[in-house]
């Protein structure tokens, strides 16, 4: 008892500690130049009609600071150029354009988050090579992190969401996206008109909208994504236009549609799980794609028990051509009269897309036991059973 009234005397004489965060307004950007730091230290400070903060020249840093911009801005709350620049824990809250980097080389932007009202882009990357971004989080913005122009830029663990587009590429070469997480977008990532981009890793669902699209690509040469799980969407997956595309060891289920293919070629899909999708996939004018090993949830036959069927999964354009000149028609995928039409109105081999040998999915149950080990758990239920007390009713 007397050390509980001890601490309560104690608490009483705790001086007030002022919980209310100080804001730091700035008349003109404050300018960040070669080689200098600039460490916050947690402060937040506000700007109106000019960037908060310039970086320009080589090597400089900025951490562990909060912008906040006024309302009506529409320039950025951060603006930088030049070589090597690094920004850490960096906390933006925007209307403008909330990171813009321009002609910049090697920049590194790491643990950085944009909170927007929707007019204006997150991080932005004009005309620039070899930036980095890693855990970068923006939300209620127009594109989470858009890129033109430029090349080698690493994307790595980004999470957007309630925006237009979570990654809006427009035009780069080489760039990787590793372990994103985009949800509830319009469309996870748009990708256009891009040469050797690598999306792996991910988790693209439950987007929002009339398209509701998890992956969008249209012209990009040369795309790799895999090992990605994409669900909740309207389409999963929508290419137009794009070839060389890799789509390898995906997790595309629960999409009203899988894969929508149009003028796509030279793609691979292999090794894809499309269970679970109400039209796992629908195509027109895609040829000479390979398609091998994908669970599609159709009727299967393993004979010889490797795992694959020996009854070929294969889909019709038909479709396809249906909803995209009457969208109602997507309403009824997976209808009996659908499915009948689908097998009377068959369209000619080289316009079809046939999987030759689907992954079977079927569950099985294997015991690698042995007598022995079933002869113990017996034992042990029997000890059990028997050898417990019992409370007898007088």
């Amino acid at each position: 008892m007397k050390r509980l009234l001890v601490g309560i005397l104690f608490m009483c004489w705790v001086p007030h500690v002022n919980a209310e965060e100080t804001l730091t307004p700035l008349t003109e950007p404050i300018v960040i130049e070669s080689n200098e730091v600039f460490d916050g230290a947690g402060k937040t400070y506000t700007s109106c009609g000019h960037p908060a903060f310039i970086l320009r020249g080589t090597g400089a840093l900025l951490e562990r600071v909060s912008v906040q911009q006024c309302e009506s801005d529409r320039v950025p709350a951060v603006q930088v150029s030049g070589l090597g620049h690094q920004l850490i824990d960096v906390s933006i809250e925007s209307s403008g354009t909330g990171l813009l980097i321009e002609n910049g080389y090697g920049v590194r932007v790491i643990r950085t988050s944009i909170q927007g009202n929707g007019q204006a882009d997150g991080i932005v990357l004009l005309n620039s090579e070899a930036s980095e971004l890693r855990g970068v989080v923006a939300k209620e913005v127009r594109d989470g992190i858009y890129i033109e122009n430029g090349s080698q830029h690493t994307i790595v663990r980004p999470v957007v969401s309630h925006s237009r587009y979570g990654i809006h590429l427009m035009f780069p070469t080489d760039v990787m996206i590793s372990v994103p997480e985009l949800h509830h977008n319009l469309t996870g990532a748009m990708i256009m008109g891009t040469n050797r981009v690598t999306f792996q890793n991910g988790n693209v669902h439950d987007q929002v909208g009339g398209t509701a699209t998890g992956l969008m690509l249209y012209e990009a040469i040369d795309t790799t994504i895999e090992k990605t799980s994409i669900y909740g969407n309207h389409i999963g997956l929508y290419a137009e236009q794009s070839t060389g595309t890799t789509l390898e060891q995906n997790a595309i289920n629960g999409n009203d549609i899988g894969f929508q293919l149009k003028q796509a070629r030279g793609m691979m899909i292999l090794q894809n799980n499309l269970l679970g999708n109400r039209e796992p996939v629908t195509m027109v004018e895609s040829s000479e794609n390979i398609v091998q090993g994908n669970v599609w949830g159709d009727m299967t036959l393993d004979l010889n028990g490797d795992g694959y069927s020996e009854v070929p999964f294969r889909t019709d354009p038909y479709l396809f051509l249906l909803t995209d000149s009457y969208e109602a028609f997507e309403l009824l995928y997976g209808s009996p009269g659908l499915l009948l039409l689908k097998s009377i109105l068959r369209s000619p081999e080289d316009v079809s897309l046939t999987d030759v040998s689907p992954q079977t999915y079927s569950a099985m149950w294997k015991w690698n036991g042995s007598v022995w080990n079933v002869g113990s758990i017996l034992l042990l239920i029997i000890i059990w059973r028997f050898g417990r007390k019992r409370h007898e009713i007088v």
